[in-house]
C-alpha cells in the first residue's frame, strides 16, 4: 500500500472520533432586551416615512398595559 493511502487510512478514523466527541453548543434564547435592541437597530436602518417610524418606535419602546413592551 502506498504511503499517502496508508496515512489517510490511519488519520480518517482519528479525525472522525475527534469530531464525535465535541460537546454540542447550546445557544441561549435571546432576551426581550436583545430582541428589542435588534428591532430598534433594524428600524433605524429602514427607509420608513417619519410617521411610520415614530409609530413603530413608540410600539417598541412604550410599555403596554400587561407590563410587556413591544408587540
Amino acid at each position: 500500500m502506498n504511503r499517502p493511502l496508508a496515512l489517510l487510512t490511519l488519520i480518517t478514523p482519528l479525525w472522525l472520533a475527534g469530531c464525535s466527541t465535541q460537546p454540542a453548543t447550546q445557544q441561549q434564547p435571546y432576551s426581550d432586551e436583545q430582541v428589542k435592541s435588534f428591532a430598534l437597530k433594524i428600524l433605524g436602518a429602514s427607509s420608513l416615512s417619519d410617521d411610520y417610524y415614530a409609530k413603530y418606535r413608540r410600539a417598541l419602546t412604550e410599555p403596554h398595559a400587561d407590563g410587556r413592551s413591544g408587540s
